[in-house]
């Protein structure tokens, strides 16, 4: 059985009796439910590849759980198998929030092209998603357009478009609703 109030006050949701929520509170609730050791397991099985991968990519990146992002990282830095390292960078494109952003520029400086573009993809997900504003992303962005890599290089004009377009839509949207009002 769940102790809500602990829990609440072990993610810091209730203070001095306020309680509060939000999806930061939600996220870190779900990972101590299913347990940080669970989750970090998650993340070998799905790098190793072994069947139910499918299932652990969609609930990691469901619930963001920072246990997931810290040991992709894990793997990206130590692990000696190039593939486990590319598929723990891989998974931390949907598993990751705008607590990954210091290590991105790591990635897209790394010597293997496969790690370059899941970092790249790293930003492009969480721009597409909205976890991060344009201005946190902006000098990982600069970075990769004037990167030696083609498909760096690709990927930024690719990334400055859609936020432009997106922009563009917005203030459409805006507009109209002035106009309705």
């Amino acid at each position: 059985m769940i102790d809500w109030e602990k829990l609440a006050e072990d993610v810091g949701s209730r203070k001095n009796g306020q309680e509060s929520g939000s999806r930061d509170y939600a996220q870190a609730a779900i990972e101590r439910i299913i347990g940080v050791e669970n989750i970090r397991q998650a993340v070998d099985h799905y790098v190793a590849g072994d069947p139910g991968s499918g299932l652990i990519r969609s609930v990691i990146w469901r619930i963001h759980p920072f246990s997931a992002m810290e040991r992709c990282y894990e793997i990206y830095k130590h692990d000696p198998d190039l593939e486990n390292r590319r598929m723990a960078v891989e998974l931390l494109r949907v598993a990751a929030d705008r607590r990954v952003l210091p290590w991105i520029e790591e990635f897209l400086n790394d010597e293997d092209q496969s790690i370059r573009a899941w970092g790249f993809g790293i930003v492009d997900q969480l721009l597409w998603s909205e976890l991060v504003w344009e201005n946190e992303a902006a000098h990982l962005i600069e970075l990769a357009e004037k990167s030696s890599d083609d498909y760096l290089r690709e990927k930024a004009v690719f990334v400055r478009g859609f936020l432009r377009e997106r922009k563009e839509q917005w203030e459409i949207l805006q507009k109209h609703q002035s106009e309705d009002a």
